[in-house]
């Protein structure tokens, strides 16, 4: 809140405001079952966005981390959203969780905070567009491949505990069709696999 400049006073108010919950993984914080919650921060930890289409297929959005900021789980502040955007914990994460209504009077009362707010809505618009552009024009294997790669990004390890199923749900494509994929990539040398495990070999030079 300093960098939005809201007043000490201020400050103090809608800190108090502000709560922290633990979810576990698979835990879904926003779906048309669940009630908006508001500006949320990851202190650590993952979700996704993602949307089902009409065939019940998921299409991943996004992925958020450590750090990040979810501005779609305070969708009822913004009115021109008309599609359901569901907010799944793919890691037992630990979050911070001002309410929307608070969130919404820093953002009428504080020009720097409804930049922030702006500027996060853009950015999260900006991910979507990436995603569904990567759902037309690339092909299903550099998608797999994208998405681990992705996946690995800070944590450490280039192994990933994960199943066919999470990843074909993730990537809104079938398990059986994504099951080939990673048959494919095993044999060109890109990734091993062994159950539940998926360890990706060229992360430097794919």
């Amino acid at each position: 809140m300093c960098s939005w400049e809201v007043s000490k006073e201020d400050r103090e108010i809608y800190l108090n405001l502000v709560y922290a919950k633990n979810f576990p993984k698979g835990q879904k914080i926003f779906s048309s079952e669940t009630e908006c919650r508001g500006l949320v921060l990851i202190e650590y930890g993952a979700l996704r966005a993602y949307i089902i289409s009409p065939n019940g297929k998921e299409i991943n959005l996004f992925v958020l981390k450590t750090g990040d900021y979810c501005i779609l789980s305070a969708s009822c502040m913004l009115k021109n959203i008309s599609f359901e955007v569901n907010l799944e914990f793919i890691e037992t994460s630990s979050v911070f969780i001002l309410p929307s209504k608070a969130f919404n009077e820093i953002s009428n009362k504080y020009k720097k905070a409804k930049q922030f707010h702006l500027d996060l809505l853009s950015s999260r618009l900006s991910n979507v567009v990436d995603s569904l552009s990567s759902l037309a024009f690339m092909s299903l294997s550099d998608r797999v491949m994208a998405f681990l790669l992705n996946s690995i990004q800070n944590k450490g390890t280039n192994s990933l505990y994960i199943t066919h199923e999470e990843i074909a749900n993730s990537l809104g494509s079938a398990r059986e069709a994504i099951s080939r994929v990673l048959k494919e990539l095993q044999k060109q040398g890109k990734i091993s696999q062994t159950r539940g495990i998926i360890e990706i070999l060229e992360a430097q030079s794919v």
